[in-house]
């Protein structure tokens, strides 16, 4: 077999599939030839797997009706190339096309499809060697991406519209306002500026994840400080909760990234807070044999059994007590793969008398440590 074209088969050694043999059925690609009005003359390689036809039922078929190709728009393209006369005769192939087909089992496929094309003397285009294989994957990674940027740059206009204005605000009317009046509008610039910094580290954090290149700088730490950190920054956010740290006594400390666990903490708590509308949110730790528990429950409606492995998808946000949900959907599946990337697992569980507790575990060090409780 002659290749030529960054990888697409010579058009004057596709003789048949007899001259072809068995190798072509091996391929990762499907190698789809056609004619010059775009019906199928020939069906190789993966073509029958990721298509789903035969060659009997595909060969003579116009490639168009076949599949419906379309672009990310949902509008119709050519597959292959447009009219021959509108195709210059220099051009002897196309580059990679992402396309979008039905196949024979599944109402949508990503296909990147390059092509080759074999001319007659006269310039026309008398056959088309297509070689295509599957980038669905790639393709809803690529989209996720964009759905995460979508996200996070339209919860990103209200902070920085606030900070803008009340900074201009303070610089056009500084000395008409009490000191009281700055206090407060600059405590709301920092408020609006925390949270534009928390949005950027939730882009980062899910780019790291799904790329698998989340580093985390674990060291020796005390949860029950941390804990005890989280609740008292996020304690002044609501009048309606009351916030708990309850931790025995004596609690091991645990090899971990502080800045990441604090990170799981805040998230936990605060989407405590948004979808209940009162009482008390109480952030716990257990001890097992080989690791710890660390817990936050609340005296909301809690979560149906349904919904318990959803809400650590991307994107998946519960109805709240009034409104619709704010932010992006986004904390619990970031907390999720902040607790997996230091051997832990998280999950979501009725907390006894009701309402919801979330609990995720972190493995005990090997070595012996001091217990938390003998630690300064």
């Amino acid at each position: 077999m002659l290749m030529h074209n960054g990888g697409v088969p010579d058009p004057d050694s596709l003789n048949g599939e007899t001259e072809l043999g068995s190798g072509p059925r091996l391929w990762p690609d499907a190698l789809i030839v056609l004619d010059s009005q775009r019906r199928v003359t020939g069906w190789f390689g993966a073509a029958r797997r990721l298509l789903g036809w035969t060659a009997e039922e595909a060969v003579g078929c116009d490639i168009q009706t076949l599949l419906h190709p379309r672009d990310a728009l949902g509008d119709a393209i050519d597959l292959g190339a447009c009219e021959s006369a509108h195709v210059m005769h220099t051009i002897i192939g196309t580059p990679e096309q992402e396309v979008l087909v039905e196949s024979k089992q599944r109402p949508e496929l990503w296909l990147g499809v390059c092509c080759s094309f074999e001319r007659a003397d006269d310039g026309r285009i008398t056959r088309i060697i297509a070689v295509a294989r599957d980038i669905t994957r790639r393709k809803h990674i690529d989209l996720a991406k964009s759905e995460v940027v979508s996200a996070v740059s339209h919860e990103l206009r209200s902070p920085v519209s606030s900070i803008k204005g009340f900074t201009s605000t303070l610089r056009n009317r500084w000395d008409r306002f009490d000191d009281k009046t700055k206090k407060h509008l600059l405590a709301t610039i920092e408020s609006d500026t925390d949270r534009v910094t928390r949005l950027i580290g939730e882009l980062l954090d899910i780019t790291r994840i799904e790329s698998r290149t989340l580093e985390v700088h674990p060291y020796i730490i005390d949860l029950r400080d941390i804990a005890a950190k989280v609740t008292a920054r996020l304690s002044h956010r609501t009048e309606a909760h009351t916030l708990l740290v309850d931790f025995p006594d004596v609690f091991p400390s645990v090899y971990a990234d502080p800045d990441k666990i604090e990170q799981v903490l805040i998230n936990l708590v605060e989407n405590a807070v948004k979808y209940t509308a009162g009482g008390r949110v109480t952030v716990g730790g257990e001890v097992g044999a080989e690791q710890v528990r660390i817990s936050v429950s609340d005296q909301g409606e809690g979560i149906p059994p349904d919904q318990r492995t959803k809400v650590f998808g991307k994107f998946y946000r519960r109805a709240q007590q009034a409104g619709s949900p704010s932010g992006t959907g986004l904390g619990l599946y970031i907390s999720k793969g902040l607790v997996e990337a230091h051997g832990g697992r998280i999950w979501v569980e009725e907390r006894d008398g009701g309402g919801a507790r979330f609990t995720f575990t972190l493995p005990l060090p090997d070595l012996e440590l001091p217990d938390g409780g003998d630690q300064d």
